[in-house]
């Protein structure tokens, strides 16, 4: 069936509460299901219809999306005039496109049609009601940003945590941050283009380098507790400064180099 993906600005809304998204996804995947959830989604992997690679994987996919879903108790609202709910109705389409496009059978082209497969199967049985109108396949352009951006996300909260609590976890700061600038270097070379400057996307790019740049003073202020530095965003670009910062260690140098050596290579081409 075609489903032809979408391009939607407000597809990138979330990103201004995505801290918050992400940590309830991360629980998603943790948390225990109820044997309630435990015997939709068991019955779920053992149907004909379910779209992915394999049960298993349906069988857990089923059981993160309604620990989510359930979790996000603006979905519930169902009022397209009220921001939150746009905003994580715009989380959770995101969230289905990554985890339906990772494992679906390859018969299969629509992330719509595997979703409407498991909601039809959780809908109606027991008090479980759930009708999500929203859900459309996001085209490959847009995904490839935003995962760049939730892929910066992650490793800024991973970083905030470690720098502001006593977490012995101080040796993880170097290679976070030389991993955040293997997707930070990517991301301003799209921003670089003139079609893309003033793009959403880069908006929210920027948005991202305002928060990471908080992190600068905190860590300064606790810089001896730490063995290793945390590289700055403007340091990205900079081999120089990011060889000396990883002497001792290859742990994302090697795809950060390679990063560089692409960009650079483009540029010489335009």
């Amino acid at each position: 069936m075609s489903c032809p993906p979408k391009t939607n600005e407000e597809s990138y809304e979330f990103f201004d509460n995505i801290e918050d998204y992400i940590k309830k996804a991360k629980s998603a995947e943790s948390t225990a299901a109820s044997s309630n959830t435990d015997s939709i989604c068991d019955s779920f992997m053992k149907s004909s219809r379910t779209g992915f690679k394999e049960i298993i994987t349906a069988n857990r996919i089923c059981k993160e999306y309604m620990n989510l879903y359930y979790s996000i108790n603006e979905l519930r609202s169902n009022l397209n005039s009220d921001p939150r709910y746009k905003k994580c109705r715009e989380f959770l389409n995101y969230w289905i496109n990554i985890k339906f496009r990772e494992n679906m059978n390859n018969e299969y082209d629509c992330v719509h049609d595997v979703y409407d497969a498991l909601e039809s199967h959780i809908t109606g049985i027991g008090d479980h009601y759930v009708n999500l109108f929203f859900i459309y396949d996001i085209n490959k352009d847009d995904m490839y940003k935003m995962n760049i951006l939730y892929s910066l996300y992650e490793k800024y909260i991973k970083l905030k945590t470690i720098i502001e609590s006593t977490l012995e976890q101080k040796k993880q700061v170097l290679p976070l941050s030389t991993e955040c600038c293997t997707d930070f270097v990517q991301a301003k070379y799209i921003c670089k283009d003139d079609k893309n400057n003033g793009s959403t996307f880069c908006k929210k790019l920027e948005s991202f380098e305002t928060k990471y740049k908080m992190l600068y003073p905190k860590f300064e202020a606790k810089r001896s507790e730490f063995s290793d530095s945390l590289i700055k965003l403007e340091e990205c670009s900079n081999t120089k400064i990011i060889t000396t910062a990883v002497t001792g260690t290859v742990v994302g140098l090697i795809p950060l180099l390679g990063v560089l050596y692409k960009v650079s290579e483009l540029n010489i081409k335009l």
